[in-house]
């Protein structure tokens, strides 16, 4: 297979510099065609290649703890790719008649998970014939209609191939229709790398109307009239700056971040790893010098740390002329965003060395709470083990030498672990050291790597 696969690549790779200028409108057309239904075979293929390595275990051999963790350390994928083709790898597997569409490039994976979904959903008592029936007529619309529709129809595909059936089951489609809504309710934030964060998520109906309803009051249009207004002093000429204008996304965006800045004022959240709900801004400490007396002075929701000077990174100026600074997840921030957040702030001094490890933060203790909590959420950023970018509310204080063992609550004996990284350190043969330069490093074991050459984690890294 591998030679197979070799040469497809090279076949691939003179398609991709064979000129396109010269063919008409039909064969851009047609060689459109192709090309999607050679991807659709590739997918087929790699999820053929993902179901036998969850079959040989490799995910778990290699201390991932699932199979899309394991193909973003492999592949390089995101966790929402990595997730889809183990999802397609499971639903080709389950059904021989969808392997087979995709293998042939007749339907897409895209197409062929939303069958998947379709059938699932059907009831158990459906029986086997009409959930065959079910299938092989989605994968018939498929030659037509696009996944978004091929869901519609799935919904009501039990009313096609049985039709008594179909009217029993209404009140339970319902029912499943809420259970799927609560199982699949789900809420992330990714950073794209070029200061946007994209949102993405799924909530229930009852989620969904809470969430307008707090939103509602601060994003309607009005309310950007009225501020407007406000900026205008008495008596001047000058009208409402229409700069101030923001579209409906932008306003339901502004107002996410007020609720959540309002409950992070109000004080009303529970302690996340020790301490309440804070955010951390690292600033040079001649930047943070520089700021106002009263910002110093003010009780907030935020607490900074200062870097000592030194650091091997240059200084990126920004807008003020000041120096940026960085947030607890690693997102750069100008200094005139971290001079406004320290206006209602409250100020936690931490001194790092040159390479970002903590120095001195606080007195050691037996817990990792306090300023041994904060000392190591500021230099670990989360899970350390490699190749996990659990953050630091999903990780726990480690003893690198245990406690038990007279192993001392202290820095150079600590790092941060989620929960699953936590037991693979504790039963398997994984090993971790604070390095030379003050943070954290994995020794694999010779199943994993016969040089056993040590790994860091490459997604909390500040440089």
């Amino acid at each position: 297979m591998l030679e197979e696969l070799a040469q497809v690549r090279d076949v691939l790779a003179k398609c991709g510099d064979a000129p396109l200028w010269s063919g008409s409108d039909a064969e851009v057309v047609d060689g459109l065609r192709q090309a999607h239904a050679c991807a659709q075979q590739m997918q087929a293929i790699t999820a053929h290649l993902i179901r036998e390595a969850e079959r040989r275990e490799l995910p778990r051999k290699e201390a991932a703890s699932n199979t899309p963790v394991w193909l973003r350390q492999r592949l390089r994928t995101s966790m929402w790719e990595g997730r889809r083709l183990t999802s397609l790898a499971a639903a080709l597997d389950r059904s021989p008649a969808l392997d087979a569409a995709v293998s042939a490039g007749v339907i897409s994976a895209e197409q062929a998970l939303m069958i998947a979904q379709s059938v699932a959903d059907l009831p158990a008592d459906a029986g086997v014939d009409a959930l065959a029936k079910a299938e092989t007529m989605l994968i018939s619309y498929a030659t037509q209609f696009d996944p978004a529709t091929l869901g519609r129809f799935g919904a009501r595909i039990l009313s096609h191939v049985d039709p008594e059936a179909a009217d029993r089951h209404d009140e339970e489609a319902l029912r499943r229709q809420d259970e799927r809504a609560q199982r699949g309710r789900g809420f992330t934030l990714s950073p794209l790398g070029d200061g946007r964060v994209r949102l993405s998520g799924w909530l229930d109906t009852m989620g969904a109307a809470i969430v307008n309803a707090a939103l509602d009051p601060l994003c309607h249009p009005g309310r950007d009239a009225s501020d407007a207004e406000a900026e205008v002093e008495p008596g001047s000429e000058a009208g409402v700056d229409s700069s101030l204008d923001r579209t409906p996304a932008q306003r339901r965006a502004d107002a996410l971040v007020d609720v959540c800045n309002r409950v992070l004022r109000g004080g009303e959240l529970p302690t996340s790893g020790g301490d309440a709900a804070q955010v951390v801004v690292t600033i040079p400490i001649d930047a943070l010098r520089t700021m106002p007396l009263e910002a110093a002075a003010s009780a907030g929701s935020a607490s900074f740390a200062g870097k000592a000077p030194g650091r091997s990174r240059g200084p990126a100026r920004g807008s003020s002329g000041g120096v940026n600074g960085s947030l607890d997840n690693d997102a750069p921030i100008s200094a005139t965003e971290a001079r406004l957040m320290a206006c209602d702030a409250q100020i936690i001094p931490s001194v790092l060395g040159t390479d970002g490890q903590v120095l001195d933060i606080g007195r050691a203790r037996r817990l990792f709470v306090g300023p041994i909590r904060r000392a190591l959420n500021l230099r670990d950023r989360g899970c350390v083990f490699p190749s996990c970018d659990r953050p630091v509310s999903w990780s726990e204080g480690h003893h690198i030498k245990s406690w038990a063992d007279g192993g001392p609550t202290a820095l150079s004996n600590a790092c941060l672990l989620c929960r699953y990284h936590h037991r693979v350190i504790h039963s398997t043969d994984w090993e971790v050291r604070i390095a030379e330069d003050g943070h954290p490093e994995f020794i694999p074991p010779a199943t994993v790597d016969p040089q056993r050459r040590p790994l860091r984690n490459a997604y909390h890294r500040r440089e």
